[in-house]
């Protein structure tokens, strides 16, 4: 029974290797095309490239990462807590009002659109349609373990892919040594007010000690280098394209087309037994 299951076996797969060979064909045109297709399209896509930065929150790196918790986190291989820092660099990264910013300050919109596209739209339409262009095309990712974060961008442009990123750290770093500044000199404006209230020379020493931490603050931010965040590894103007991977398109387009010709060939096999035996039936 065994023997005969096998050899049942091995004449059905002759039987579908055979239905595949009578029309091999029609199965070979369906591949042609396919594969053919494929590579034409692929060449005509417009090539996208990627550039990169790695930034880290200011701070992270002089401070002693041999710290009881962080130290422990590291050794056992969690993640050690989120600094708030590092929280606020990805949600800016990330908000509409950095990428406005950037837009504004730039003059993207006629980088991203035509004209032609332009055309009839009013300004709060052309801004969302650049913040939303802008969005699809950059990417945020946080290494919470190593508390780095990775900005990058695609563009049809290498140059242009790398000068997105570039301005792009160039404006989270004005906004937030900006709003580092202004805290610090309202917190300061309103700490030299208490000043005048008090009596106390204890309270008035701590005041003093309060006042010069802002004055600091502010004068660090203002330096605007390095005061939110460090970056590890720079934007370059990438080389080599990530889109459209034309041989792995090609060899996709390859597999598929053969299983569509494939079932083609079972399905001509199939209309042209039934017209047999509609043929015969009929005589």
């Amino acid at each position: 029974m065994e023997e005969e299951g096998q050899q049942y076996d091995e004449i059905d797969l002759m039987e579908h290797l055979g239905v595949v060979w009578r029309h091999k064909w029609l199965t070979a045109m369906i591949m042609a095309v396919g594969v053919v297709g494929t590579a034409i399209v692929s060449l005509i896509m417009t090539p996208v490239y990627e550039s990169k930065a790695v930034i880290v929150p200011a701070g992270v790196l002089s401070k002693d990462q041999g710290a009881a918790t962080g130290f422990l986190a590291m050794q056992f291989g969690f993640a050690p807590p989120v600094t708030p820092a590092s929280v606020e660099i990805v949600n800016l990264l990330k908000s509409n009002m950095l990428r406005e910013r950037l837009i504004r300050k730039h003059d993207l919109l006629p980088l991203f659109f035509t004209k032609e596209t332009m055309r009839g739209k009013t300004e709060n339409q052309l801004m969302w349609d650049g913040i939303r262009y802008l969005g699809n095309r950059t990417t945020v990712n946080f290494a919470q373990k190593d508390n780095l974060i990775t900005l990058s961008c695609r563009y049809k442009d290498p140059g242009k892919a790398s000068e997105l990123v570039s301005s792009m750290l160039a404006e989270l770093n004005d906004y937030m040594s900006g709003e580092a500044k202004r805290v610090a000199d309202t917190n300061r404006k309103y700490l030299e007010a208490q000043i005048d209230k008090t009596s106390d020379p204890f309270i008035k020493a701590k005041l003093y000690t309060l006042i010069a931490q802002h004055i600091e603050t502010s004068t660090m931010a203002e330096a605007k280098e390095n005061f939110t965040f460090r970056v590890l590894d720079p934007p370059r103007v990438p080389d080599r394209r990530i889109s459209p991977k034309r041989a792995t398109m090609v060899v996709i387009a390859f597999v598929v087309s053969l299983f569509i010709g494939i079932f083609a060939a079972f399905g001509k096999e199939y209309v042209e037994k039934v017209r047999r035996k509609t043929e015969e039936s009929g005589r």
